[in-house]
């Protein structure tokens, strides 16, 4: 690569941008704070309350919080718009915006909370009850219009906006609102800045992280009630959505309704009719996604959100996802029935080891994947293979892994005692594991890989704590604890080599570089990308990049989704340096020329949305 000078003046204010890191905060990734400085700390994911609707009382909606969003988005139906201003009262909707937009001298004028009170606006909407279907139509006055900046048209997309309370973890602010259709997206709510300013700061490494003080501590093995039939329960650490087993299932467009039958393991049937939130594409097949009414030990049900399918293969009905479970649940994983006695939620002070779906660990100086488990009882590494022999009248046994450079190592240990599991010997012996940054000798087992797999990991067993593993889906990588600091919306990042500065983007799931003159080809069969980056101040770079993945980014209403390669890239904020998957992508009509997503956010950084430059120095440039 070769970088091209930049003006001088552009260089000098860069290298006088010199990296200030902020004060850490006392929590990790692995411990994480749920309050800073008065204010809440969000996970990426949280439960939203609309609290001054009485039909919605004590009803949560799914809330992605985005620091990248100059506005709250919520997902609603039957969106008009009208006036009783008689310049403006034969025009509706879009048509009707725009006329009072173009009135007030375009998308670019300076309008505060008075400039439509003469416009006379109306919005109506409606918002659907999730566990009735209940059609709920509301009217307010028009608060403000959003000028929603679109990835692939110089038009803005508007929408009307209406002031409404919000609530999350208990604090509600009358926050300015836009309408839109959202059921392409997971989460009906996107929280952006007018609620976020002055009330949250948002760690993305975490999912519903208010939730987690009063999670309720799952077993291993459950059941539950559904429509009178007991279903057994199991888990799934990879999907979001969860699957409940149904036949029969019919789907009423025009009421949005679904009715289905559910059987448990005697045959009793149970015929239900529910809501459609909106259809899933599960593996290609589209899936009705509905509330179904659960019943635990509590008088009162509650509302999981499934997605209808045949399970007839499993052994269990009810297939929970981490959606449901970062709201409600961790497992622990040495007990059994937990939902029928008496509630039992998360003690944050506990000895427990808590682990993810998605761990890594070092055994013997070794990085391994590893990965939990609600069977295994003693840690179990597995491997291509392994031969077991006698030397001086004591058991041996002999394995190979590979280590961080590439090379494949030879083990040799005395056998401290075997384990008998089916018709297979698993022998156990002692290993150095480095955890939580110190090193602590365990007794693991050892067996062969399964048929289908390819790469030598580890399992974390129910014996890995003498105080017990939890299972904690919220997050990844759980045994890897990094330092939370504070970061504001807007940093310097150092990509490459390249000082300038990039926006911290909590809505983002991986992190995207503006991108010109994209053009793939192959290598050696390798799929390769080159492109040019740029940025608005002048600066401009070459780069060829092996293509890791591609992207297929979900749209807003109005636009076409697009995909995009993905490479990977160094990326430095303070003290925190990464290698990360980069999408590519043409932001050249963004003045920030970089993302930060989830994928790099998550390693500690805490973003706050009305704060720039808290890590780094604000460039002279940007004055």
């Amino acid at each position: 690569m070769n970088k091209m000078s930049l003006a001088v003046a552009l260089a000098s204010s860069l290298l006088a941008s010199s990296i200030a890191w902020a004060e850490p905060i006392a929590a990790t990734t692995q411990s994480p704070i749920y309050q800073l400085d008065d204010k809440l700390v969000l996970g990426r994911v949280e439960s939203v309350y609309l609290s001054d609707i009485p039909e919605l009382d004590g009803i949560s909606f799914a809330g992605k919080i985005d620091t990248g969003a100059d506005t709250t988005s919520m997902h609603a139906d039957n969106i008009h718009v009208s006036s009783s201003n008689p310049e403006f009262q034969k025009l509706k909707d879009d048509e009707l915006l725009w006329a009072i937009i173009d009135d007030l001298g375009g998308t670019k004028a300076v309008w505060d909370a008075n400039t439509f009170v003469p416009y006379q606006v109306k919005v109506s909407f409606t918002i659907s009850q999730p566990y009735t279907g209940e059609e709920i139509e509301i009217t307010d006055d028009l608060e403000d219009v959003s000028a929603i900046r679109s990835r692939t048209s110089e038009k803005p997309i508007l929408r009307p906006t209406v002031r409404m309370p919000i609530t999350i973890a208990g604090r509600t602010v009358d926050t300015v609102v836009n309408l839109t259709n959202r059921n392409q997206f997971s989460a009906p709510i996107l929280v952006g800045k007018t609620y976020l300013d002055d009330n949250a700061w948002v760690f993305a490494g975490y999912d519903y992280l208010q939730e987690q003080k009063n999670a309720q501590l799952i077993g291993k093995k459950e059941s539950v009630d559904i429509g009178g039939l007991t279903q057994k329960v199991s888990y799934s650490l990879q999907n979001n959505y969860s699957s409940l087993h149904a036949t029969n299932i019919k789907i009423d467009d025009k009421n949005q309704q679904v009715s289905f039958t559910i059987e448990d393991d005697d045959g009793k049937q149970s015929q239900l009719t529910q809501p459609l939130v909106r259809m899933l594409n599960v593996g290609g097949d589209e899936k009705p996604l509905v509330f179904v009414p659960v019943n635990t030990n509590s008088e009162t049900p509650q509302y999981w959100m499934v997605y209808l399918t045949d399970r007839s293969k499993f052994s269990s009905q009810l297939r929970l996802g981490k959606g449901t479970l970062n709201k409600r649940f961790m497992i622990d994983t040495s007990k059994k029935s937990l939902l029928s006695n008496s509630p039992k939620t998360f003690n944050t002070k506990s000895k427990a080891m808590q682990v993810s779906g998605e761990e890594n660990l070092v055994l013997d100086g070794i990085p391994l994947k590893a990965e939990p488990s609600l069977v295994v009882k003693t840690p179990l590494l597995k491997v291509v293979s392994f031969e077991m022999f006698e030397k001086k009248g004591k058991d041996w046994v002999t394995y190979y892994l590979t280590n961080a450079q590439g090379d494949v190592q030879q083990f040799s240990k005395p056998i401290n005692k075997k384990l008998r599991v089916g018709d297979s010997i698993r022998p156990v012996v002692f290993g150095t594991f480095n955890l939580y940054g110190k090193n602590i000798e365990m007794p693991y087992a050892i067996d062969v890989l399964d048929e289908n797999e390819v790469e030598d990991y580890f399992v974390i067993g129910q014996k890995m704590s003498k105080d017990g593993v939890l299972i904690n889906t919220r997050t990844d990588h759980l045994l890897d604890a990094y330092p939370l600091f504070t970061a504001g919306h807007i940093e310097v990042a150092t990509v490459e080599g390249l000082d300038f500065p990039v926006k911290l983007d909590t809505g983002a799931d991986v992190s995207s570089i503006n991108a010109q003159n994209i053009k793939m080809f192959k290598k050696d069969g390798q799929q390769m990308v080159s492109f040019t980056y740029q940025n608005d101040v002048g600066m401009e770079e070459k780069f060829t990049r092996k293509v890791v993945d591609t992207m297929t980014i979900t749209a807003k209403q109005g636009e076409k989704a697009n995909v995009r390669p993905v490479v990977e890239m160094h990326v430095t904020l303070g003290d925190l340096e990464k290698k990360i998957r980069v999408n590519l992508q043409d932001r050249s009509r963004f003045h920030y020329s970089m993302i930060l997503g989830k994928n790099f956010l998550k390693y500690g950084a805490v973003v706050a949305s009305d704060s720039n430059y808290i890590v780094t120095d604000k460039p002279d440039y940007e004055k």
